[in-house]
């Protein structure tokens, strides 16, 4: 499988840390079931209570995606990741995007496992005060 880029250059910043949108290195669809997702930042693992994952105009938190069957992340949609506690600056983050690509697997091993991981540094800067 190809390398891909999964961490857009795009990041945006919410009140209380960052966004970052994610591209399926898969060339089909799939249901969130088969996702799961780990994140470094500055080298730091980041807890998953602190993300959440955001498809189809529905946010999750990361322990739901394992039972959600029935929703796809549509490979040309990106996947928005929003972590909490992440204060404005430069930082280096790393997404660990783990497959389990339910049609395909290892007749040996029986493992439908596949792991792609990004690295990119990334900016975030404080959001602007509203304007009174």
């Amino acid at each position: 499988m190809a390398h891909v880029s999964l961490v857009s250059r795009e990041v945006g910043r919410t009140a209380d840390g960052m966004e970052l949108r994610l591209r399926s290195p898969w060339y089909r669809s799939l249901p969130l079931s088969s996702i799961s997702i780990e994140v470094r930042v500055d080298g730091a693992a980041v807890a998953s209570e602190r993300m959440r994952f955001c498809v189809n105009e529905h946010d999750y938190r990361l322990d739901e995606l394992a039972g959600l069957y029935d929703e796809f992340w549509f490979v040309l949609d990106p996947g928005r990741l929003r972590v909490r506690g992440v204060e404005p600056g430069q930082h280096e983050v790393e997404v660990r995007l783990c497959l389990r690509i339910p049609y395909l697997f290892d007749e040996e091993t029986g493992e439908v496992l596949t792991i792609q991981s990004s690295r990119r540094q990334v900016v975030t800067v404080p959001q602007k005060a509203a304007v009174e």
